[in-house]
């Protein structure tokens, strides 16, 4: 694996664990909101994943991580 694949990959990880952890804070100011998420933190939020994919395409987002955030359990096959 190259050195900017094996970077991309790690700073995935990282705004993955970072999403795990903040999770019950990111309910309470984004329920029901899908966000983008880049250095650890929200850079875009959006009521649609069509918006989303949008705003990803306008920047340079290769490192970030597109979750919905919901007070609800759901299962999401894509």
């Amino acid at each position: 694996m190259s050195i900017a694949k094996t970077e991309l990959f790690k700073s995935s990880m990282e705004n993955l664990g970072w999403f795990k952890d903040n999770y019950k804070i990111l309910v309470k100011n984004y329920n029901n909101q899908w966000v983008i998420i880049q250095n650890k933190k929200i850079v875009a939020k959006g009521s649609t994943y069509e918006k989303m994919t949008r705003v990803l395409k306008e920047a340079d987002k290769k490192s970030a991580l597109v979750e919905f955030i919901s007070s609800k359990q759901l299962a999401m096959f894509f």
